[in-house]
């Protein structure tokens, strides 16, 4: 039976050719054009099968299968003793293959499931060990596992290093995307010096603070002085494309107001500078490559828009006026011109696509989320778009208007 099952798991991983993001002939030919797209519910019910958060590639390098979560409910954040089942899915069929499971994870950015890039044969989630969240190094054909001290927040595009959260402060402050269960041992300090984006080496399990709560706050304290008592938390990392920078969001919530600021650190925490002003609401966002980057924020008084500007510069571009005025999770394909994000309005939700370079997009669909009604809020179904290796796919979560259950779906783009 194991053997067997090791058979299955290596025919998944030589399953195809391994295609490199230098194959990307196809933007340069079309690139005046938009594509034609036909949109594929991947995974089926009774169970919910959803990978997460967005910008991150849920394909294995030969496209052949994705990475997804499964779980027999949606309508509650998971507790501890609630797991979700870890699993390949076959990118043709949609038949999802367990392969194990995890205690850390949530609706909206599952269990940060990642293949690993400095191996091909393993992948990596967050977990729950006692009462600390660590992370896991497991190769797919052996099931064997490596356990890291801290969890992954986001991953550098090397696999070397990964920037960590603490997920008590995290889970205390913004429940949505933490893990319950888990204490938070800065509770009585507004702004902490020994908590805030730490940097782990992903070969040894060694981690450092690169950039504390205290850091950002000492940067904007003079102009927000009602922030002196505010208990502020950093949330959702990012490298840059050659993996030197970062950026992160710092946060407070006041009598239920969500309040954010952009800022970037070199690696190891230096040149911290604030990119987005603290009071602009900034919500989504990606790097183009490693000096741009796109994010939705308010923006002259006139709501949340997708703004493109320079690392450290204020030279804030809005992009696709009238058609990207919306807050939206936005994420670069592997070329760096075409974007793709998601648009809610009411309980519908639609996923387009937009071209930097010809400024021209489109709507690629339009899902009637109306059966989503019990699940709203911290429990929303948001799309979540992520792109595959080569560009011509995109993987979002959405609600099956047939069931009611979240699934995989698959957005094929035909550039020809």
């Amino acid at each position: 039976m194991v053997n067997s099952r090791r058979n299955f798991l290596k025919q998944i991983l030589a399953g195809g050719t391994v295609l490199s993001f230098s194959s990307m002939r196809i933007y340069a030919k079309n690139a005046s054009g938009l594509p034609e797209c036909k949109i594929q519910t991947l995974t089926h019910g009774p169970r919910h099968h959803f990978f997460g958060y967005y910008g991150i590639c849920p394909w294995n390098r030969s496209g052949t299968h994705l990475l997804s979560l499964e779980s027999p409910f949606q309508n509650h954040f998971p507790t501890q003793d609630e797991p979700a089942a870890i699993g390949l899915v076959d990118a043709k069929t949609g038949t999802f293959e367990k392969i194990g499971e995890t205690h850390a994870w949530n609706l909206q950015q599952g269990a940060m499931l990642h293949w690993n890039p400095l191996d091909d044969d393993e992948i990596l989630y967050n977990d729950r060990q006692g009462n600390q969240i660590i992370s896991v190094v497991m190769n797919i054909l052996t099931g064997k596992k490596r356990i890291l001290p801290a969890a992954i927040n986001g991953l550098s595009h090397s696999g070397r290093y990964a920037l960590s959260l603490s997920y008590g402060r995290l889970g205390r402050l913004r429940e949505t995307v933490g893990y319950q269960g888990i204490e938070d041992p800065t509770i009585n300090v507004p702004h902490p010096d020994n908590d805030g984006v730490f940097v782990m080496d992903m070969r040894t399990g060694e981690r450092s603070l690169a950039v504390s709560v205290l850091d950002f706050y000492q940067l904007i304290r003079d102009r927000h002085p009602e922030l002196k008592d505010r208990h502020l938390w950093c949330n959702h990392t990012v490298f840059n494309k050659s993996d030197s920078r970062f950026f992160f969001l710092g946060r407070s919530m006041e009598n239920g107001r969500l309040e954010t600021g952009m800022f970037t650190a070199d690696r190891d925490g230096g040149n911290l500078r604030e990119v987005i002003p603290y009071g602009s609401s900034v919500s989504h966002f990606d790097w183009r490559n490693d000096r741009e980057i796109i994010a939705t924020f308010k923006y002259q008084s006139k709501g949340r828009r997708h703004v493109l500007f320079t690392d450290g510069k204020n030279d804030y571009k809005v992009l696709g006026e009238g058609l990207l005025d919306f807050d939206g999770h936005c994420t670069f394909g592997p070329d760096g011109n075409w974007l793709a994000t998601d648009r809610k309005r009411g309980l519908n939700q639609s996923l387009i696509l937009y071209n930097v370079e010809t400024k021209r997009g489109k709507t690629l669909v339009t899902l009637d989320m109306k059966i989503k009604r019990n699940i709203s809020g911290d429990l929303r179904c948001d799309f979540h778009p992520r792109w595959n290796r080569t560009g011509d796919a995109i993987c979002f979560d959405g609600i099956d208007s047939k069931t009611g259950t979240r699934q995989l779906h698959i957005a094929h783009l035909d550039f020809s």
